[in-house]
Order: C-alpha cells, then sequence, then structure tokens
C-alpha cells in the first residue's frame, strides 16, 4: 500500500540526512581539493620567499665574514678586493665541479644507448 511521505514521521529526517549526503559530497570533490591546492600555494611562497631571504643574507654574511677575516692580515680596501677574489673563486670551482658531474652523467647515460 503506498503511503503519504509527508505523513511518515521519519521523513524529515530522512530528507535532512539525503540533503546532508549530498552537499558533503559536493564538498568533498569541489572545495577540498581547491583548498589544499590553495593552501600549497600560499605556503610554497611563503617557503620560497623565506629561502630567498635566507641564502641573501648567508651570503652578506660569507661576505663579511671573509673581510673580516682577511682585515686581520691586510688593509680595509686590500680585505674587500681579496674577499671578493676568495669568494668569488669558491663560487667559480663550485660551478666548474657541478658542470663536470652533469657532462659525466650524460656521457655516462650515452654509452648506455648505444651496444656497441
Amino acid at each position: 500500500m503506498v503511503t503519504n511521505p509527508l505523513s511518515d514521521p521519519e521523513f524529515p529526517r530522512k530528507t535532512v540526512d539525503l540533503i546532508d549526503r549530498v552537499v558533503g559530497a559536493v564538498r568533498d570533490r569541489t572545495t577540498k581539493p581547491i583548498v589544499a591546492l590553495t593552501r600549497g600555494i600560499v605556503f610554497g611562497s611563503l617557503i620560497a620567499v623565506v629561502c630567498v631571504a635566507l641564502v641573501t643574507l648567508l651570503l652578506i654574511a660569507i661576505m663579511r665574514g671573509t673581510q673580516e677575516i682577511f682585515e686581520l692580515a691586510l688593509s680595509e680596501r686590500r680585505s674587500v678586493w681579496a674577499s671578493y677574489f676568495v669568494v668569488g673563486g669558491a663560487f667559480i670551482l663550485v660551478g666548474a665541479l657541478l658542470m663536470r658531474a652533469r657532462h659525466s652523467n650524460r656521457s655516462n647515460h650515452s654509452d648506455l644507448k648505444d651496444p656497441s
């Protein structure tokens, strides 16, 4: 026998549960990924800004430290130039070593591809 759904005492509760499930499913598939993506962008940007600031401060500290060390043996003007040459030379050496490692890996991979 078919009854009127409005006369069922459980009808309001069942209707609210159905609406709650539908809204929850839509929220889980739309809002949660967008919130996660937004958090990733915000925190990633914040970390990038902090890293750039820390690298800048580290480079300043390295330059000032080498200048102070060279001032023990040289005049102020000569210690500045000496620190520029020493720190610049260190960066050139590190870069050359990294470039050499990059090219040596490429030649190893080309040997693997060529069977002869």
